[in-house]
């Protein structure tokens, strides 16, 4: 291991995707302001290909989509973002895709593909993947006045820090020297929960199927036989991903009939899928046009408002004290919206609509309004049938069942395509606003310990998948042609599974219709949950098992083992990872779904002013910060916790 060199400090970036790529970009950004006329050493490693990382590397299917629109893409700032280090106009996937992609070879996959795309279509994820190398390749270029960028193709087994800096030891057996290292894996991988060895080892006692969580693109799906009657559990992305991969993937074929509508021809090879959720329907599809806007400005949960109902320092729960703000904003998103573009389907002018919503004190009193005020109920906003379109709903047999959510779904499809129902795109513009509130939040320690444990990654985070981050409407209005041709069943709402062992059968029951569903095979069709103790990550396992890191925890005598968890590694507001006695550490920081800070997109839409910008510069900085003074770092000392 060589010595570090005083003028040219080291930073170890474990992970290469889309979040190491922002990072070095402010990094270089700053380094005219920031570098004290030193030349920063930087190590990017990760056995997946530089710029995509693992979610989006080149080598799975191109039958494998992103659920952004090719126009709403981008990992490079433009001058909408307001933050402290400088910002250039940065290039979008839609402008790569235009200008750089459809220029490569005819032979060439990215290129035919690129071809074919416009702003309002749906990329693979390989074309992402290369869009993402393109990016990197380019900020390492742009950054070369200032910064030397190493690019290591294997895994990083441990960070040890002594007194002179970290050491990271690589899994081909090279050691770096650094100092100060970065943790940006994405998403973790996790051993299986007690729950799911459980159910596999009583699945192979009955030599049955059981495929538990998992990143699906990974998942050996080879289990599952053809004609096979299978269980999935979760109706997100995942479920989609898997619909594709057993059906598409397996020889199927979509065409459309003389009407228009899309049918699916078998091959033979798929299985039949019984997918059930809370919900009992899919995730609400991406909007399929671009919307300029403009966004609707944040009113009833910035941070000053949420202060000014609660009080600057008093702790927060998100579901009692949060969710009436949220559900309020983007009510108001939604009726700006229609106001602004669809004046027509108004019946009281604006401002007396305005000062109404903004004074009415009860549910009741706002009702009361948009009931005068927007005649057509179609026009009105209700997160509640919105989040739960079947709560409440019996159907007599699984065939009434099929029917009504193939109409939800058709009628989602339409009203996703259409700009007339642009007062949609206002509300998801809200809800990545919103969730920049909730970030901000999160990172201020702000929320009660129940609600950072359980409301984030569980009430909020799905109502913002389901509502913001669905499929794309091709893949929905795929699953409807699946379910006509008897290749997929929807379960209704409220799904819950059981092994039977005796039985030697997993079966699925719902709120939703009479009749029990049994198969011998289920497949769990989502990612793990973050759970830095379970995870098989040896940097993560070894930072913890030293008192180097640790996880996010609380006090709580009701809770199991007197601890209620959040499974997320702790780290304080400067992003840096906290150890065991509670101290920063000097030298690691860590970002990501599986850590305790704000949970941040990994990519942002164009003039969004998006808070993935926001967090890289602010991080960028104070690594500089810290770089460019490395005699000022404290010698790591770890205790108890």
């Amino acid at each position: 291991m060589s010595p570090l060199v005083p003028d040219r400090p080291t930073l170890c970036v474990v992970g290469a995707g889309p979040t190491a790529i922002g990072v070095l970009e402010r990094l270089a950004a700053s380094a005219p302001e920031l570098s004290d006329g030193r030349r920063l050493q930087v190590h990017l490693v990760d056995p997946f290909p530089p710029g995509g990382g693992r979610v989006w590397r080149a080598e799975q299917p191109d039958l494998l989509w992103a659920n952004s629109l090719v126009g709403d893409v981008t990992v490079l700032p433009d001058p909408s973002v307001v933050v402290e280090g400088p910002v250039a106009e940065g290039t979008t996937l839609w402008e790569w895709v235009r200008d750089v992609a459809r220029a490569r070879p005819a032979e060439d996959p990215v290129g035919r593909e690129a071809r074919r795309l416009g702003p309002a279509s749906f990329p693979s994820r390989p074309l992402v993947s290369a869009y993402l190398r393109w990016v990197l390749d380019t900020v390492v270029a742009a950054a070369a006045p200032w910064l030397d960028v190493h690019l290591h193709a294997t895994r990083v087994v441990d960070v040890h820090s002594g007194p002179g800096g970290a050491r990271v030891r690589l899994a081909d057996g090279a050691e770096l020297s650094a100092d100060a290292v970065l943790l940006v894996q994405g998403h973790l991988d996790a051993h299986p929960t007690a729950g799911e060895r459980a159910t596999a080892a009583a699945a192979d006692r009955r030599g049955l199927t059981y495929l538990p969580t998992g990143y699906t693109a990974d998942v050996d799906l080879s289990a599952l036989a053809p004609g096979e009657d299978v269980l999935v559990r979760g109706a997100g992305l995942a479920f989609v991903d898997l619909a594709v991969l057993l059906t598409n993937g397996r020889g199927g074929r979509f065409e459309r009939d003389d009407a228009g509508r899309l049918r699916y021809q078998p091959s033979g090879s798929e299985p039949v899928l019984y997918v059930g959720s809370r919900r009992g329907v899919p995730y609400r599809s991406k909007l399929g046009y671009p919307w300029a806007g403009p966004p609707v400005p944040l009113r009833f949960f910035t941070p000053a408002a949420v202060d000014a109902a609660f009080g600057p320092d008093r702790l927060l729960d998100l579901r009692a004290d949060l969710a009436p703000l949220i559900e309020r904003e983007l009510g108001w998103a939604h009726y700006t919206e229609l106001f602004r573009a669809h004046p027509e389907r108004t019946a009281v002018p604006w401002e007396e609509f305005a000062d109404g919503y903004a004074a009415a004190a009860t549910r009741r009193a706002e009702r009361a309004l948009v009931a005068r005020a927007v005649p057509d109920v179609i026009d009105r906003f209700d997160l509640a049938a919105l989040d739960r379109p079947l709560a409440g709903r019996w159907f007599p047999d699984p065939g009434t069942l099929q029917d009504a959510v193939r109409r939800h779904v058709r009628a989602d499809l339409a009203r996703a395509a259409d700009p007339a129902h642009s007062t949609d795109a206002a509300v998801f513009t809200a809800l990545l606003q919103c969730h920049g509130t909730i970030a901000g939040l999160v990172a201020a320690r702000r929320l009660t310990p129940r609600s950072e444990c359980e409301d984030l990654a569980g009430w909020w985070m799905n109502l913002f998948s389901y509502l913001a981050s669905g499929p794309p409407g091709p893949r929905l209005e795929e699953l409807l042609a699946l379910s006509e041709a008897g290749v997929l069943h929807f379960l209704g709402a409220d799904v819950e599974i059981e092994l039977d062992e005796g039985a030697g059968a997993f079966r699925a029951r719902s709120s939703s219709r009479p009749g029990v569903t049994e198969t011998r095979a289920l497949v769990e069709a989502r990612l793990p949950a973050p759970d830095v103790v379970a995870t098989p990550d040896p940097v993560v396992t070894g930072l913890l098992r030293r008192g180097e890191a640790r996880e996010r925890a609380f006090a709580d005598p009701t809770a199991p083992g007197g601890r209620r968890r959040t499974g997320r590694l702790d780290v304080d507001p400067e992003l840096r990872v906290v150890t065991a006695d509670g101290t920063p550490h000097p030298r690691v920081s860590a970002v990501g779904y599986w850590t305790a800070g704000a949970q941040v997109a990994a990519f942002a839409r164009p003039r969004s002013n998006a808070p993935f910008f926001r967090q890289n510069d602010a991080l960028a900085r104070e690594l500089w910060r810290r770089l460019t003074a490395p005699a000022e770092l404290p010698a790591l000392v770890v205790g108890a916790a």
